[in-house]
């Protein structure tokens, strides 16, 4: 998929560009670079459509450059820069620690161009001895790099591509082919990160179905095709199988390969101690069949309650089933609001206007404003001054909409667990999320500390993106989660779910473990551009997975309700 390729390509130029003191450029390509990775649809389309110019971010400049990209398959300024500069930008990004100037540094010096002469530079104490390095940052870097090569897995954030997963089973749908066609597997149960895709379906044609199903444009590579069973390479990078089955074994086949494993290894032990046989083709005592047509049946048959795709990840919904103590967990549709949106005032693409705009459009009711504050300088954070004209702003606009705007922040905890804005300041905004995003290299006694002096201040609502992961690119910081538990429970501040993808934070275990602690949670899309609010459904789906109810999350209450609840008056 080309999204990706140009997305990455645009990363470069802005690296390369700042590394040679070129001013504004680079923000704008990193900008670009961040629409086109989060776009739902192919970027081939767009162009093919004539629409380049239409995107946000996009000028004429870069639609020149995407164009070229397609008519040829590379962009000449691109070039030209890598003649400059041959390094793996691509791969040093990822590794935390290492901005632009940091990595031309290690060219200048060492003649450092891609992850095996880091690492060998690193074995022989080379970067130790650079201005600006020392051993400490060598070490770091190391252990960096070690958790870069762990997290690195062929698997594709769910966030950006279940669009096009959906999209593609409309196709399947609209063909008037099947009877029934449906996703299942990991990305039905609305896991963080998928591998692969694999769909089900009914149908008295197969044979037609399949010979449909190759010749989707979707499709790359067809690697086994059968009139049961077919297994292609899609152009997204993954591969995804399509398997036709009996109607009367679509509820049994639809449990079976949505998993996942361990939940189905439980089901088929309470079937064997019943006496029965449970399969992908139905659920079986003798040669007689019990249950299969309907995943309902299947787990009734069973003495189960039916439970939704998100619960089944072997974290004792068997066992709560059985109790009857299986929550009724939040529905997507129960979320009336997005409490994590960034605007142009700091380094999000869209005016306040047009952000509430489009979350009016996705049926939500109200947003919350949280632009960085002024500390955060990388991400043009706002000060005093800015904030209260902001502020201005939003109470205009709140005059005339439907969709009601809160004056938020994304407030920065600094290095002592101070705030970054003073505390009579804070009292204006109707909502504060405090956030780590400096100075994270502390001992996990420090750093625990430090998150929990700001959440027992007083003076923010909910704590962003707890752990501070990014999948793929760094682990979680190393904080003791049960006395941040502890501090929100005694400070009655809230825990957000960030549903942007490669956050994906808090993860559902630890969302089910603050559950029993009795704290609620805030639901944010961390959206940059209009393209991104759509990710507060995964913020849902993690709530979903973490066992969370309606009850539990601030962005099921109304507004009224928000103020009611809110430690802050």
């Amino acid at each position: 998929m080309s999204n990706q390729e140009i997305a990455e390509i645009f990363y470069d130029i802005a690296d390369m560009l700042e590394i040679k003191g070129v001013q504004w450029e680079p923000r704008a390509y990193r900008n670009a670079a961040m629409v086109i990775s989060t776009l739902p649809v192919d970027l081939k389309k767009v162009y093919e459509e004539g629409k380049l110019m239409e995107m946000e971010g996009i000028g004429q400049s870069m639609s020149k450059s995407i164009s070229e990209y397609f008519q040829t398959g590379k962009i000449k300024k691109y070039e030209d820069l890598r003649k400059q500069f041959p390094i793996d930008f691509r791969v040093f990004r990822k590794i935390r620690g290492l901005g632009p100037k940091r990595i031309f540094t290690l060219y200048k010096k060492l003649g450092i161009k891609d992850l095996n002469g880091l690492k060998d530079a690193i074995s022989s104490n080379k970067i130790r001895k650079l201005e600006g390095f020392g051993e400490k940052s060598e070490e770091d870097l190391r252990k960096n790099i070690e958790a870069f090569l762990k997290l690195k897995e062929e698997r594709k954030l769910l966030g950006l591509v279940i669009d096009h997963f959906e999209d593609f089973v409309k196709k399947l749908e609209k063909s008037g082919l099947f009877k029934d066609v449906r996703i299942a597997g990991s990305a039905r149960r609305m896991r963080e990160t998928v591998g692969d895709l694999d769909v089900l379906a009914v149908s008295d044609m197969p044979e037609k179905c399949m010979d449909f199903f190759v010749k989707l444009p979707e499709v790359k590579e067809v690697l086994v095709k059968g009139s049961t069973k077919t297994s292609v390479r899609l152009n997204l990078g993954l591969n995804c199988d399509i398997r036709i089955v009996p109607a009367e074994s679509f509820g049994s086949a639809m449990q079976y390969f949505t998993g996942n494993k361990e939940h189905n290894v439980k089901l088929r032990k309470i079937a064997i101690s019943m006496g029965m046989k449970l399969n992908e083709y139905g659920l079986f005592k003798g040669t007689k069949k019990l249950a299969g047509p309907t995943e309902e049946g299947v787990y009734k048959a069973l003495g189960l309650d039916e439970m939704e795709p998100e619960l089944r990840e072997n974290m004792g919904e068997i066992e709560a089933s059985k109790a009857g103590t299986l929550p009724k967990i939040v529905g997507y549709e129960e979320i009336i609001a997005d409490l994590h949106v960034h605007t142009k005032d700091s380094d999000g693409s869209n005016s306040l206007e047009e952000m509430a705009e489009a979350a009016e459009k996705i049926g939500l009711k109200y947003i919350a404003l949280t632009n960085h504050s002024k500390s955060l300088r990388v991400a043009n954070g706002l000060d005093e001054d800015r904030f209260q004209k902001l502020a201005a702003k939003i109470a205009k606009f709140n005059e005339k909409s439907r969709i009601k705007v809160l004056n938020g922040v994304e407030l920065e905890i600094l290095k002592d667990g101070s705030l970054d804005l003073p505390s009579k300041f804070l009292k204006d905004f109707d909502f504060v999320l405090g956030a780590l995003h400096q100075n994270t290299k502390m001992s996990r006694q420090d750093l625990t500390e430090r998150l929990v002096k700001a959440i027992d201040s007083g003076l923010i609502d909910s704590v962003a993106h707890p752990t501070d992961r990014m999948i793929g690119e760094r682990e979680p910081l190393d904080i003791d989660m049960e006395k941040v538990f502890s501090a929100c429970k005694r400070s009655d501040v809230w825990l957000e779910i960030d549903g942007y993808p490669n956050r994906s934070d808090l993860p559902f275990d630890l969302v089910k473990n603050a559950k029993d602690y009795g704290i609620k949670f805030t639901l944010g899309s961390d959206a940059h551009s209009v393209n991104h609010l759509r990710f507060i459904r995964m913020a849902t789906a993690i709530a979903r997975r973490g066992w969370l109810e309606k009850k539990d999350i601030v962005n099921a209450m109304g507004l009224n309700d928000f103020f009611k609840f809110r430690r802050r008056k």
